[in-house]
C-alpha cells in the first residue's frame, strides 16, 4: 500500500524540472532563473514519455523580442526583426530525481505565423544562471522571405 501511495505523492517530472539547480545546490532553481530572465513573457511546463519510456519535460518560454535583443546589432541583409520569439527547452527526469539537459531549439516568428527555428545548446543554461537573455541575437530575426 505504501508503494502505490508514494507513486502518487510523487512530484510531477516538470515540477521536478521546475526546482531543478542547474548551478548547484546553493543556487536559484531553474523556475526562479527564469521568473527573472530578460523578456521573458510567460512560461508553459509540459511532460511526456520519452522513447524509452523515461520523463522528458518540455519548456516553452515566450520573449519579448526588443527586451531580449536589447544589445544586438540590427538585423543583417535579408533578415528581419521577429514578431514573437520562443525558447524551447528539452530536458529528461531520471527516476531518482535528476534532470539532464537534452535539447534547446529557438524559434523566431513573423506577424503571419511562419518561423524560422534555431538549433542551441546547453549554453541556453549559463545564460539563465547568467541573468542575460538566453536566446542569441540571431535567433530574434526570420529570413525576409517569410
Amino acid at each position: 500500500m505504501s508503494l502505490a501511495l508514494s507513486g502518487c505523492l510523487a512530484p510531477r517530472p516538470e515540477t521536478v524540472a521546475r526546482n531543478w539547480r542547474p548551478d548547484g545546490a546553493g543556487g536559484k532553481s531553474l523556475g526562479q532563473l527564469l521568473a527573472v530572465s530578460p523578456g521573458l513573457v510567460g512560461a508553459t511546463w509540459e511532460s511526456f514519455d520519452g522513447p524509452g519510456g523515461e520523463p522528458v519535460v518540455r519548456l516553452a518560454a515566450e520573449y519579448n523580442p526588443a527586451v531580449a535583443g536589447r544589445g544586438c546589432p540590427a538585423p543583417g541583409t535579408g533578415r528581419r526583426p521577429a514578431a514573437r520569439t520562443f525558447l524551447l527547452l528539452t530536458l529528461s527526469v531520471s527516476p531518482g530525481g535528476a534532470v539532464d539537459f537534452v535539447s534547446a531549439t529557438g524559434q523566431a516568428y513573423t506577424e503571419g505565423g511562419a518561423y524560422a527555428a534555431f538549433p542551441l545548446d546547453i549554453g541556453v543554461i549559463a545564460a539563465l544562471v547568467a541573468r542575460t537573455p538566453p536566446l542569441p541575437c540571431a535567433a530574434l530575426n526570420v529570413p525576409g522571405y517569410l
